[in-house]
């Protein structure tokens, strides 16, 4: 329920036409007990009639004689909070009386009101008890890098008074905090080293997103040196131990092996389908992926073959749509000896017998041909393969994952996908959501990527917060493929260590590029802007545009004159 008077307001208020008699009026008035009560003529508000001009009056007297204007009347969409008296009552935008407050219902909003404050101030205290007592080190600090929450735990790592730090630039207080680099840049930072006070210790920085902007900036100490790292480790080991067999991990396998940790994304969306996944992973149930092309289906197979009971199998990959028809069959069935000309000796096994007692993962499986469609269902349908040109059958067991970036219901309808093998791979659907749809998750997937090309090139590269936002504002039809590969692009071509729009490659046409500064266009964007924030992204435009005050004003979307009074306001003539 919001603050507006539509959810407050008593709907069926009682009225009077000017037509009836005062007898009726009295009647109703003194029935109530109301000192007044609204006329309404064919639906239209007229007035009031007030309980003092009516008594001792003629009782055949019409009300038309006695109405008063009011100006006690207000739209449903305002906020109760502005009203000033009671009773009030409610005209729509065509005139009719639609409700009313009185006394009741303003008690009744009240009541409500200060029962959810009390409620808050509870939950605030909870939330101050929590953040007080925690462990961990925590802060948070503005966009101007000024603390303005410190708890008792990083109070005593750096020998500083909570109520001596509040207040305070956390460069002042925090020793070599980068806190202002990732409100600079609005990339989270997680689990980096730290040296403070002469201890090593493991930490986040966390930029805190609201209207596209970077609002704020957590910080948590999360680890006291390598001690307590290796102790969680230790513990992480004990907990694999007491798995069943089944679930133990191959120890000569390399740990570089994906994880569901190592999906990137914290949005609603995205949690779902990892949750989905999840599950999946600890059954022997078909997986149909769907998403479009570059969203990571082949990374979430991975992720639920290493997260199942058969992580010590193999999992083996086969693209439907990079293999030759002719080849397919030979590549997914293998094929005996003397098979065709130029077979290898003794024959070869296919992928299917490959994955036994493992994972295929069959991507593109809607560029599959009709013909294989057959085949692969018979496979799952016998458990068995037979290779080209043999007439021995093996048994097999394995997990099938498939993957697609069509509309497999939409290829059955058509006729182009076989309905009785839709129906055996369509057992647990999981759907990834593009990166338009989950655009919350760029600032992470950013700070991931990022760091991987810091530590393969040996440098410290940082990403400017207008490229983060630019990014917000980009369709990414390729996704998160996409995404990786413009900011490795990004990231080489830079030649300055701070990354910023004027770094963007020149192939970004110019519409993607008006979107990099036209911020002030969008109202809400531009509302949300302080005086200082907008008078440096004005600057900042006409630096690019070397003073060009047309091209600056597209860029930033407002017109000419616009941008004319802001640049006397800001003194930037």
């Amino acid at each position: 329920m919001t603050d507006k008077i539509i959810d407050w307001m008593y709907p069926n208020p009682l009225y009077l036409h000017p037509e009836e008699p005062l007898k009726r009026a009295l009647h109703i008035l003194l029935e109530n007990n109301l000192t007044e009560i609204a006329v309404v003529e064919n639906q239209k508000w007229k007035g009031i009639i007030k309980l003092q001009d009516v008594v001792q009056k003629d009782n055949d007297e019409k009300v038309s004689s006695f109405i008063r204007s009011c100006d006690r009347v207000a739209s449903a969409d305002l906020l109760i909070d502005k009203l000033q008296d009671i009773p009030t009552y409610i005209v729509n935008d065509e005139g009719e009386l639609i409700g009313e407050i009185t006394g009741k219902e303003w008690l009744h909003y009240h009541t409500t009101i200060t029962k959810e404050l009390k409620q808050k101030e509870e939950m605030l205290h909870l939330y101050e008890m929590v953040f007080d007592t925690a462990y961990e080190g925590l802060t948070v600090v503005d966009d101007k890098g000024i603390i303005r929450l410190f708890n008792e735990a990083y109070s005593r790592y750096v020998k500083v008074p909570t109520e001596e730090a509040i207040g305070k630039d956390a460069a002042l207080i925090i020793e070599n905090t980068r806190l202002p680099v990732v409100l600079k840049t609005g990339v989270p930072e997680r689990s980096q080293a730290h040296r403070l006070q002469g201890q090593n210790l493991v930490v986040h920085r966390i930029p805190i997103w609201k209207d596209n902007k970077v609002v704020a900036a957590a910080g948590i100490l999360v680890y006291e040196g390598v001690s307590e790292i290796y102790q969680v480790i230790d513990q992480m080991e004990e907990l694999d131990k007491t798995k069943h067999s089944k679930f133990t991990k191959d120890p000569n396998k390399k740990n570089s092996l994906t994880r569901f940790e190592d999906l990137l994304g914290d949005s609603p969306c995205f949690t779902k389908t990892k949750k989905i996944a999840r599950k999946a992973s600890q059954s022997k149930a078909p997986v149909l992926i769907t998403g479009e092309s570059g969203v990571g289906k082949d990374i979430v197979a991975q992720a639920i073959h290493n997260e199942s009971p058969i992580t010590r199998g193999r999992f083996i990959s086969v693209n439907c749509a990079a293999i030759p028809e002719a080849l397919l069959e030979s590549e997914l069935f293998g094929y005996s000896s003397g098979a065709f000309t130029g077979a290898e000796k003794g024959g070869k096994p296919g992928k299917i017998e490959l994955a036994h007692k493992g994972t295929l993962f069959l991507d593109e499986i809607g560029d599959m041909p009709l013909t294989m469609q057959a085949k692969i269902l018979r496979v799952i349908q016998e458990k068995s393969v037979e290779r080209v040109g043999s007439n021995h059958q093996s048994n097999i067991d394995f997990r099938l994952i498939t993957a697609t970036n069509k509309d497999i219901k939409q290829m059955v309808h058509e006729g182009t996908f076989r309905e009785d093998l839709y129906y055996r791979l369509y057992v647990i659907p999981i759907h990834i959501p593009s990166l338009r749809e989950r655009a919350e998750d760029i600032p992470i997937i950013v700070s991931h990527k990022i760091a991987e090309l810091n530590n393969e090139y040996g440098d410290r590269k940082t990403i400017d917060q207008l490229v983060v936002q630019w990014m917000y504002t980009q369709p990414w039809k390729g996704n998160i493929r996409e995404l990786i590969n413009f900011l490795e692009r990004l990231y080489v071509l830079s030649e300055s260590q701070h990354m910023t729009l004027d770094n963007l490659p020149d192939d970004i046409d110019d519409k993607q590029r008006l979107s990099s500064y036209n911020f002030l266009a969008n109202k809400k964007v531009a509302e949300s802007l302080s005086e200082e924030e907008e008078r440096d992204r004005i600057k900042e435009t006409l630096e690019h545009v070397k003073g060009n005050k047309t091209k600056a004003a597209k860029l930033l979307g407002i017109s000419r004159a616009t941008l004319y009074n802001k640049l006397s306001r800001y003194t930037l003539e």
